[in-house]
């Protein structure tokens, strides 16, 4: 099987987190490579929510997904680093000295393995209802790639989460009206979302409902809602389009055949982002430690930190 010239520092996942830890190695002087198993860099921002506002991120009051990949993109590729896309990272074998990633496109060497990959694999969670699926594409959006598609339309919004927020933020604007309805009774958004969300009048805010079916015709005309309790009484609701933010599907059991001490999809990490397996290191959404916080601004601090480790175990165990 092929085999690639051995790298300081190999980055497996190109989101947001991975493609600043490729800015980082470049900026400390290491041989760095960055293997991403989708066919472009950027990661759910880049595939999921390309207009997907972002407002916590330093320095950015408001910056899209799109637009925040690029200037990392910008940024990161200032240095002669090797960015492979397509690589799925399958197994891994060790030395004491060298890490070997075997992958659907042959076998990569690298003293430093550090493993931003997210903890998803960028597939929304469907609601598994054909009544309700049936519509995807004609009015039903799992994923968003143009705004645009909403400009005064009557739109329900589904999930209780950050997403669901930052999706009903981004188009209240331009929708005649948006509703979002949330299972539980308390939406899990940040607080300040939620209070701008209240305060808009364009937006209702129905907590304890959850999507039961769709009806329309060639497009989404109409959406039955039912109260979470159980109440057997659906009520239609007359929408234009109905937007899915429920989640997406784990999807880094991977790592957990690579004898790596997990929490479920999760890799336990020090407060140097080492792992228990010397020379590995991990940052971003699939490292957790006590206090973890999840933000794109947390991952940026992690993989920074966990470059710095790296340059710190290269020059005590190979130039020191």
């Amino acid at each position: 099987m092929w085999m690639a010239e051995t790298a300081d520092v190999t980055i497996i996942g190109g989101g947001p987190v991975g493609l600043f830890g490729l800015y980082c190695a470049g900026l400390n002087c290491l041989n760095a490579r960055l293997l991403e198993r989708l066919d472009q860099v950027g990661g759910q921002l880049e595939h999921l929510y390309p207009e997907k506002p972002i407002y916590d991120v330093g320095g950015f009051p408001h910056i899209t997904g799109r637009e925040l990949v690029a200037r990392l993109k910008e940024q990161a590729f200032q240095y002669s680093s090797e960015v492979l896309t397509g690589v799925t990272a399958h197994t891994l074998d060790s030395t004491s000295d060298i890490h070997r990633i075997h992958t659907n496109r042959g076998v990569f060497e690298t003293r430093v393995v550090i493993i931003t990959a997210g903890i998803g694999e960028f597939i929304p969670r469907r609601m598994m209802n054909p009544a309700i699926d049936q519509f995807e594409g004609r009015g039903l959006y799992y994923v968003v790639n143009r705004l645009s598609d909403f400009n005064n339309c009557r739109v329900l919004v589904v999930g209780g989460g950050d997403s669901a927020a930052d999706w009903a933020m981004a188009i209240a604007d331009r929708a005649q009206h948006v509703s979002v309805i949330h299972r539980r009774s308390t939406f899990q958004c940040h607080e300040d979302s939620l209070r701008k969300l209240e305060n808009n009048p364009r937006v209702s805010l129905m907590p304890n409902r959850v999507l039961r079916a769709v009806g329309g015709d060639d497009r989404v005309r109409e959406a039955w809602l039912q109260d979470a309790a159980g109440d057997p009484l659906a009520v239609p609701l007359e929408v234009d389009a109905i937007i899915i933010a429920i989640g997406l599907l784990p999807g880094t059991g991977i790592f957990s055949q690579w004898g790596l001490d997990m929490d479920g999809n999760e890799i336990r990490v020090t407060s140097s982002m080492r792992t228990n397996r010397p020379g590995i290191f991990a940052a971003g959404d699939i490292a957790t430690y006590p206090g973890k916080v999840k933000l794109i601004a947390a991952g940026f601090g992690e993989v920074a930190t966990a470059v710095e480790a790296a340059q710190s175990y290269l020059s005590d165990r190979f130039r020191g």
